[in-house]
């Protein structure tokens, strides 16, 4: 019963390392900007077209457009009007910056 308990916790520990380790893996592949951070707006750039100091390539949903996104700001996406798409004719999206300022968190959106 001991040693199946040990090649359990084995499995178990050894599972938890490997996964573990590909996440760190996949997540290391992308800048260390806010837009990055957030993984809904990471979907709409390209990590290897920074286009301008400060700013990514942004690729619609719709494939109508790109457009260049700032690196320190975020998709809006918590509420279903956030982001709206229709099929591919129509985008609607708020993108927003955090910053603070006399010790207050302000949101900038664009």
């Amino acid at each position: 019963m001991k040693k199946r308990t040990k090649i359990i916790g084995a499995v178990i520990t050894g599972a938890a390392v490997l996964i573990g380790g590909v996440w760190m893996t996949n997540e290391s592949r992308y800048p260390d900007v806010p837009a990055f951070d957030d993984h809904f707006t990471r979907e709409f750039l390209n990590k290897d077209k920074k286009v301008e100091d400060g700013f990514y390539e942004f690729k619609s949903k719709t494939g109508q457009y790109t457009m260049w996104f700032p690196e320190e700001y975020q998709l809006l996406h918590d509420d279903r009007e956030d982001y709206t798409i229709n099929q591919d004719s129509y985008e609607s999206w708020w993108a927003v910056h955090n910053e603070r300022y006399d010790n207050k968190m302000q949101k900038k959106s664009i």
